[in-house]
């Protein structure tokens, strides 16, 4: 009898180690899907994507004046950033030769003065109309459809942080080839505003894509499958197992990615973590001690 007792109690013994086993790996199975995967939302929102681009200010009307021979300046008339009419007189050499501007602008460049000799070909004055500025983007082969003339851009001056809405006046087709591409000139008006001169740096954007009530999942958390297609990880009806769903993306912004297919506002989704199955046991063990 004292033998079969002991026999049973064995096995109560062996029974009770089983369960626990199996309950702690329960436990080490849910901690480590949750920490092998972060939750992450599926949400609603606009998004709009942009082309841009890199550009100059510049003056396209502008005169500049050279010496036609050799002379000695007798007469200035005029002073550096003065404002002048077309017909007004610039300078006069010691030959009797009077100079006059061609045209209405500010005088952006003097480069002589009274007594000076200058030579055939030697620049003296430089006029520009600061009233009616441009900007010129350069555009790789790859964007150049996005700024057919018609075409609106937001504009900023890098220096003052002031931001224009111009428009694509002209698109010059001529490309110039810098590496592996090829880059063209797009010509933007350019409102007159105070203290925006010739030469300065801009940014500018055109819109590229635009969602409105997308569903939206972060860019992170899209998987792709040895045919390069796009999924995302999920919790199975039962709670417990992960999933593939297959999904179709439409517009990102590098942040954010549109899916069209796939997936509903309000679910929850799975990105992978950073931290390893191995990680994580040690961790728990760590935690343990």
């Amino acid at each position: 009898m004292k033998k079969k007792k002991r026999k049973w109690i064995k096995w109560i013994v062996l029974a009770i180690l089983v369960a626990g086993i199996a309950v702690w790996l329960g436990v080490v199975s849910q901690k480590t899907q949750s920490a092998v995967y972060t939750e992450e939302p599926v949400t609603t929102g606009d998004l709009t994507t942009y082309y841009n681009f890199d550009g100059l200010v510049k003056a396209p009307l502008r005169q500049t004046l050279t010496a036609a021979e050799t002379d000695t300046v007798r007469t200035v008339y005029v002073q550096q950033n003065q404002q002048v009419d077309q017909g007004t007189r610039l300078y006069r050499t010691e030959n009797g030769t009077t100079v006059e501007a061609d045209m209405a602008g500010e005088v952006t460049g003097l480069y002589i003065e009274e007594g000076s000799v200058v030579s055939a070909g030697d620049k003296t004055v430089e006029i520009m109309d600061l009233s009616r500025l441009t900007v010129e983007l350069d555009v790789d082969e790859y964007d150049i459809a996005a700024v057919t003339p018609g075409t609106e851009a937001e504009i900023t001056v890098l220096a003052l942080g002031d931001t224009f809405t111009g428009t694509v006046t002209a698109l010059d087709k001529n490309g110039t080839a810098s590496g592996d591409l090829s880059y063209y000139t797009a010509t933007l008006d350019l409102p007159q505003s105070e203290g925006v001169y010739p030469g300065m740096q801009v940014s500018a954007k055109v819109l590229r894509d635009h969602a409105e009530n997308a569903t939206l999942i972060k860019m992170d958390a899209i998987q792709f499958d040895e045919y390069n297609m796009p999924y995302v990880y999920m919790r199975a009806s039962d709670g417990k197992d992960v999933v593939q769903v297959p999904v179709t993306v439409g517009v990102n912004d590098g942040i954010y990615c549109q899916i069209t297919d796939g997936l509903r506002a309000g679910e929850t989704i799975l990105k992978p973590s950073s931290v390893s199955v191995a990680q994580l046991l040690q961790q728990m063990r760590d935690a343990g001690r």
